[in-house]
């Protein structure tokens, strides 16, 4: 006898629920994919970076990141705010606190993060400065940043060989420090090595020292438009930019070399100081030569500035998250995980400074990041950089400004009355 197999109509129903059922399945199984852009194109904080991802992906197999990694210079130009304004923004993107959290918000580029940090108790993970007004991750009480390092923008770098070499210690005033640069001149060597191409490393280093001159609030009434930049207290300030000059403490190509070459210069000992921020560690344990021996120092003393003598020009930098991103909730649970202890030890001994309260103290940094540590402890002020604490446009022109005096182009009073003329342009 022949078996009839066809299916009885509601066994084939059955049967094709099933079917779709196992689909469905598959389908919502398939991860789902967010896209991360930042400036970490190498270095330690980068492998450590790639390592927290690699742990998230086994954690969490159904969410996958991709990163969009581009370099520091082209993404703070142009990288970044065309991503933004693209029909396709990045998940999550990295910024500088400060006037661009504000500027992410009022554009709405950035999702508001207030209630996803209330959410058990994962903003009381950071520490208390995160959260401040000062640090940049909020704009009009809200967060729009999650921090990912306290960056000391401009300190000191030296070459400790070289300082051996010629009898040199750590300056304590400026003088001292004027001292130290005709010292390396006339022994033939570079005081000062620093790629000026794009303004804003010179730039933050005036921006600090015209701070600790003028008093903060006079300069940030300047850079608000408030008050002109032609005015004694400002002319003070940019008279240690005309000593710089006229002692020739910088190498010749300060205007035509980038930041990233002028960093490996320093390595290579082509000059003795290099002024940048603190990401010069990690980058230093990644491509500095094994013998190379470097330190510290802060900003030194200006006798009779009115700021605070020992501040420290800083910020938080960190991580946003797309108001247009249909993955907030992926967003938020890779931030977590990259913000949870275990990986911000990680993070720390990569040789960023974390936010996360007790992640430094549990990590085993070098000496070069206690260094930074202890100059948060020493400093009751904390000066923004220009172009971070304000908008950048006014920040470029006082940047291009002091570059002119800096460079021996103008005087002091012709480089502040350019500055006011280009200013009046804005209005």
């Amino acid at each position: 006898m022949r078996v009839n197999r066809s299916l009885h109509p509601r066994r084939l129903v059955t049967v094709l629920s099933a079917v779709l059922l196992a689909i469905g399945a598959a389908v919502a199984q398939e991860p789902v994919e967010i896209t991360i852009t930042h400036t970490m194109t190498g270095g330690t904080h980068r492998v450590a970076f790639d390592e927290i991802i690699d742990a998230f992906h086994e954690e969490y197999p159904n969410i996958r990141v991709r990163q969009m990694p581009q370099d520091m210079e082209i993404y703070q130009d142009v990288g970044l705010i065309s991503m933004l304004q693209s029909p396709n923004p990045p998940d999550i993107f990295f910024q500088w606190g400060g006037d661009l959290v504000r500027r992410d918000a009022e554009l709405g580029f950035a999702a508001d993060l207030s209630d996803a940090l209330d959410e058990d108790g994962w903003g009381d993970t950071f520490l208390d400065a995160a959260w401040s007004e000062s640090s940049g991750t909020m704009y009009d009480g809200r967060v729009y940043m999650i921090p990912y390092a306290f960056d000391v923008t401009t300190v000191l770098w030296y070459n400790v060989d070289m300082f051996e070499e010629h009898g040199l210690e750590e300056p304590e005033t400026w003088g001292e420090f004027l001292d130290i640069v005709r010292t390396l001149r006339e022994a033939g060597e570079t005081p000062i090595i620093l790629g000026n191409q794009q303004f804003w490393p010179l730039g933050n280093w005036a921006g600090h020292i015209t701070a600790r001159v003028v008093g903060m609030d006079l300069f940030d009434r300047a850079l608000r438009l408030e008050e002109p930049f032609s005015q004694p207290a400002f002319e003070d300030a940019f008279e240690r930019f005309a000593e710089l000059a006229e002692a020739n403490a910088f190498n010749r190509d300060l205007a035509g070399l980038g930041a990233s070459e002028s960093m490996t210069a320093f390595f290579q000992g082509a000059g003795a100081m290099h002024p940048i921020g603190s990401w010069l560690i990690p980058n230093a344990l990644d491509t500095a030569p094994d013998d190379f021996r470097y330190g510290a120092f802060n900003t030194p003393e200006i006798p009779g500035g009115a700021g605070d003598p020992h501040s420290i020009i800083g910020l938080a930098t960190g991580f946003q998250v797309s108001a247009e991103t249909p993955h907030f909730d992926e967003a938020i649970t890779f931030l977590r995980f990259f913000t949870n202890m275990e990986n911000q030890v990680a993070w720390a001994e990569s040789g960023r400074f974390s936010p996360v309260r007790g992640a430094m103290a549990a990590a085993d940094i070098d000496e070069h990041n206690q260094q930074l540590a202890e100059l948060f402890l020493d400093a009751e002020e904390m000066v923004p950089p220009p172009d971070t604490g304000y908008p950048v446009e006014v920040a470029d022109i006082f940047y291009q400004g002091a570059a002119l005096v800096a460079g021996g182009l103008a005087s002091p009073t012709q480089g502040l009355a350019w500055i006011d003329e280009q200013l009046s342009l804005l209005q």
